[in-house]
């Protein structure tokens, strides 16, 4: 992921929205807090995790994501 995705996927998605994040054998679905200086903020298993966008590769998919209950 740009710099530049980082930013516009800061200010152009909606708070609540799922995200999916996955650096090898760690996945983590949660939903979008915010973004900090170099970071995305989720909140995932009722604790606000903070995952460095250099780590992230930018996909966007018009499928929903699975929810658990």
């Amino acid at each position: 992921m740009t710099r530049e995705q980082f930013k516009t996927l800061c200010e152009t998605t909606e708070i609540g929205t799922s995200m999916n994040f996955t650096y090898r054998d760690l996945e983590i679905r949660g939903k979008f807090i915010g973004c900090a200086e170099d970071a995305f903020i989720i909140e995932a298993n009722g604790k606000a995790i903070f995952w460095p966008w250099d780590l992230c590769d930018y996909r966007k998919s018009s499928y929903p994501t699975p929810s658990y209950s």
